[in-house]
């Protein structure tokens, strides 16, 4: 072999050497050296997709209480509705009964056939006295004109009570005699050329001063009072002559009385009957007494009820519910006009405001219609279960957004990233890329991105590293 030949092998060997130790350096500089993703920043409002969960919210609702059972309790029997119902007036609400009924009207029927024995026994004991006389007839129409008047006062008190109006202590200056109005008495013509006498101020009327309805409860105390006074001047006349009706002699007007109050015991347990009989008819069926939305019940089938608590709540006319979120604990300040998605809706909807509620918790309001309640299954449906809301919540102002990943925190608490610089140099004049760190203000952070004030439109930022990595150390791409 020649000398010639020989240096060409041996510049062979020497190449494939080099060419063997090149990879080698560079499979270990690629297995010890960090890998980063290399990230840009954009600019952008910060946006993030809150998920929560709602239920359907009426804003006030109004009690009813089913009024006849506080004569006689009740049992609901059958609930016809659930909340959420859209009722019109006249809508059967419940299936009642009355359990006590068959005990109650025996009671009734025995004071009723107790007082008619007692009748019989007292007229057919007594049939040579007179049955009525108008003494008797006077008599009675006292005690009544009298229970009448207290009647009267003690309303028209309630109402001067409840009004703030002070009453006065003359129930002579409670009203005006029928046919009779207060006023200045008339003065005669002066004489031609004489200067004319102004008229007297009129009377004012009483309780002139008064509210309508307290100056009309005490023209009717007034007037009860006119007539019981009437009634116990004429029976004061019975008693001392000179009157228009005659005495009846005592043992027949004894009579007379005991026998009316039979008959008056009499007509009251018949009404009673009656009202009993009246009162099974009426509360067999509860019914809406208006239009609206079943907003609340407050019984269920077998409950017992006498009237002394709402039974169920209706919406306020004209009022659609609206899907109400606990907002409290949101991360991000929510406000109105922030976009909702809601589970089952093809739409949109938004927030319609925030409201702080006396639990002093805040709930974001987003209003419905027809349309989306019927989207969304109706109210029935939506009464007992969660509504699923996705928020999109969008920062005011525009700013670098960067990805929550890449966003460090050092050891004294202050945020930074790492950028990546790139150096020349090593073996073939290499590019080495290392990390410089880089102190950033944050402004809002969210779970996939965070809102920062600083310019970082011209770097590379390293991102998702497959180890520890530090400021000034040399890294690399991830390689596919």
């Amino acid at each position: 072999m020649t000398v010639k030949k020989k240096a060409i092998k041996a510049l062979l060997i020497l190449f494939a050497v080099l060419l063997v130790s090149l990879f080698f350096a560079r499979t270990v500089q690629t297995i010890t050296t960090a890998k980063v993703r290399k990230v840009t920043a954009t600019r952008g409002r910060l946006e993030e997709k809150i998920q929560a969960e709602g239920a359907l919210h009426f804003s006030q609702g109004e009690p009813f209480t089913i009024e006849e059972a506080r004569k006689i309790g009740v049992s609901i029997d059958k609930v016809l509705v659930k909340e959420g119902y859209f009722v019109r007036q006249g809508d059967p609400l419940f299936n009642l009964s009355i359990p006590t009924y068959q005990t109650e009207m025996k009671q009734r029927e025995e004071a009723y056939m107790a007082a008619v024995r007692e009748l019989s026994v007292e007229v057919t004991g007594h049939l040579r006295l007179q049955q009525s006389s108008p003494h008797n007839e006077l008599y009675n129409q006292t005690l009544k004109s009298t229970d009448t008047y207290y009647k009267k006062r003690y309303a028209a008190m309630a109402r001067a009570q409840a009004a703030g109006y002070t009453l006065p202590e003359d129930i002579t200056a409670w009203g005006v005699p029928a046919g009779e109005l207060p006023g200045a008495t008339p003065t005669p013509r002066p004489p031609r050329g004489a200067t004319p006498t102004p008229d007297p101020e009129p009377t004012p009327l009483p309780g002139h001063d008064a509210p309508e309805d307290v100056r009309l409860a005490m023209q009717e105390a007034f007037d009860a009072w006119r007539q019981m006074d009437l009634d116990l001047f004429r029976l004061r006349r019975v008693y001392v002559g000179g009157g228009d009706v005659s005495r009846t002699g005592d043992g027949t007007f004894e009579y007379i009385k005991k026998v009316d109050g039979i008959r008056e015991r009499i007509d009251t347990a018949r009404q009673s009957m009656l009202e009993l009989d009246k009162l099974r008819d009426t509360l067999t069926t509860a019914l809406a007494p208006r239009d609206g939305y079943v907003s609340q019940l407050d019984v269920k089938a077998g409950d017992s009820y006498d009237g002394s608590r709402p039974a169920y709540s209706l919406s306020p006319q004209n009022e659609l519910p609206v899907i109400r979120v606990n907002v409290t604990d949101t991360e991000k300040k929510l406000t109105a006009g922030t976009r909702a998605e809601v589970e089952g809706l093809r739409n949109e909807l938004a927030i319609r405001d925030i409201q702080t509620d006396t639990d002093g918790k805040e709930y974001a309001v987003i209003p419905l219609d027809e349309e989306a309640l019927g989207e969304l299954g109706g109210l029935s449906r939506l009464m007992d279960s969660k509504i699923n809301v996705t928020f999109t919540y969008r920062a005011a102002q525009t700013t670098t957004l960067l990805p929550a990943s890449a966003l460090r925190v050092d050891s004294d608490g202050s945020r930074f990233v790492f950028v990546i610089r790139r150096d020349f140099g090593g073996m073939l004049g290499n590019q080495v890329q290392k990390l410089e760190k880089r102190t950033v203000k944050v402004i809002e952070t969210g779970a996939q991105l965070v809102s920062v004030s600083d310019d970082l439109s011209y770097v590379e930022i390293a991102d998702q590293e497959d180890r520890v990595i530090e400021d000034g150390q040399a890294v690399m791409d991830y390689v596919n």
